[in-house]
């Protein structure tokens, strides 16, 4: 839940290469956010609490868990306002995403010269005990920003997730390399550490954040941003209400801080 729509517009101006960098992760990130976890034959420890399976245990605010899809689950809804996702699972391990900024720009345009954005990926997941998880895959896509000297920004990923704990109390390490270009800039390579948590609190909530930094300069200059939220969650849906804040390290402004929202439905 990297983005508002809010976001297009900062201090009055047009969007910076780093918010569209932003934009870029808050599709490319989109995680998994239907249940999943262990193979069938072991249930999850939440059942012991007479809770159902956790919805969300696959994804953070903003990044994703090394916890996988269960085969032919998947979900479908709106990321932080922006971004519509879907992901469904093809094998207990192996899961593929999409995303598009398409439908929330249409409306904003009343569906007149909407630009295209369209983002896909494909996660394996694997467990190396029951409590330690590790993940890695590949993501890419375009977006036409339409801000001038930006334009369209192209992007190509790799990562790797290494998450610690139970489906309902987990940390996860997230790693990504990737390479960014635009109409105006040649390709450059960045990185973007992560580290973030999620607690279930109550059968139908829980809190979840995330930190993340950006120290090599490429298409946008180095930044770090934090997500801090309440997921609230049933067994077919989630709702994240959140923040982002943001700051340019060679910026001398106050960090900016922007509400996120996601709502999805889940099916299994």
């Amino acid at each position: 839940m990297v983005v508002a729509y809010g976001v297009c517009l900062h201090d009055g101006e047009p969007m910076t290469p780093r918010f569209i960098c932003l934009l870029m992760l808050s599709l490319v990130l989109p995680g998994a956010s239907a249940s999943a976890g262990e193979p069938a034959s072991e249930p999850p420890p939440a059942s012991a609490r007479g809770w159902f399976e956790n919805p969300t245990r696959t994804r953070g605010l903003l990044g994703s868990t090394a916890l996988p899809l269960h085969a032919g689950e998947g979900f479908v809804g709106q990321q932080a306002l922006l971004a519509t996702v879907a992901e469904v699972g093809l094998s207990e391990r192996v899961s593929v995403n999409v995303a598009t900024a398409a439908f929330v720009y249409s409306m904003g345009r009343a569906f007149d010269d909407v630009p295209f954005s369209l983002i896909g990926g494909i996660k394996v997941a694997q467990p190396l005990s029951e409590r330690l998880h590790l993940a890695f895959g590949v993501e890419g896509g375009s977006f036409d920003t339409g801000q001038y000297l930006v334009d369209t920004l192209n992007a190509v990923s790799v990562y790797g997730i290494l998450t610690y704990g139970t489906p309902d109390a987990h940390l996860s390490l997230t790693v990504r390399p990737f390479l960014a270009w635009g109409t105006y800039h040649s390709g450059s390579l960045m990185v973007l550490p992560m580290l973030g948590g999620f607690i279930r609190l109550g059968e139908r909530w829980g809190l979840a954040g995330e930190v993340a930094l950006s120290p090599v300069s490429g298409i946008s200059g180095t930044f770090g941003f934090a997500t801090a939220g309440a997921r609230f969650m049933g067994r077919q849906w989630s709702l994240d209400l959140g923040l982002l804040g943001e700051q340019q390290w060679k910026d001398t402004d106050k960090p900016s801080v922007l509400p996120g929202f996601s709502f999805l439905f889940h099916w299994r």
